[in-house]
């Protein structure tokens, strides 16, 4: 009876007890790694579009073949480049990543044309910043055409600007992917 009475009380303390872990081990100071240094991946969505980006705020070597950009939009392709930077220095919730996007129509055109092209920018509020720092941004925009509603100030929204003179409100989903520089492979 003493030994089934033992089993019962041993069960329900070591239940009842919570185990505590340090983050990242003992060398860590209990915290998450709080660098920019890294590459960061974002999706944007539009009204008639979706884009992609990925960028690094890197100066090294590999730093041009990480900045990259892909955006469908009406059905024209445009590649191009991303150029970005993270501020983690506000903390959680007020900190910010900054995008710059400039891409060219991946379409052949004729001999004389221009190929058409987009610029734009996004501005995104850190959401999280453990385990994950991961970012959100959006400006409010017309649902039928998708141009941004609130043309005051378009210093810090996230808009493209294509080359026909038409403007698009983005919304943008991010997250830093990697703590070093993920290098492409050439092709």
């Amino acid at each position: 009876m003493k030994k089934i009475l033992t089993l019962i009380i041993s069960a329900l303390v070591i239940s009842g007890s919570s185990a505590f872990a340090w983050v990242g081990g003992p060398w860590s100071n209990n915290s998450y790694s709080q660098t920019t240094t890294g590459t960061y991946q974002a999706v944007m969505y539009m009204t008639n579009g979706v884009g992609l980006a990925r960028f690094s705020d890197d100066t090294t070597s590999a730093f041009s073949q990480v900045n990259s950009s892909v955006i469908f939009h009406q059905g024209t392709v445009y590649v191009g480049q991303c150029f970005g930077t993270a501020d983690r220095t506000s903390g959680e919730g007020s900190g910010s990543v900054i995008g710059v996007i400039n891409a060219a129509s991946a379409q052949p055109v004729l001999d004389g044309e221009v190929a058409p092209f987009v610029t734009g920018s996004f501005n995104c509020k850190i959401t999280t910043d453990a385990p994950i720092m991961r970012f959100f941004g959006q400006t409010a925009g017309n649902p039928i055409d998708g141009t941004p509603l609130n043309r005051e100030d378009t210093t810090k929204d996230c808009i493209l600007y294509f080359s026909d003179g038409s403007e698009v409100a983005l919304t943008v989903f991010g997250a830093q992917i990697s703590y070093t520089i993920v290098a492409v492979a050439a092709g």
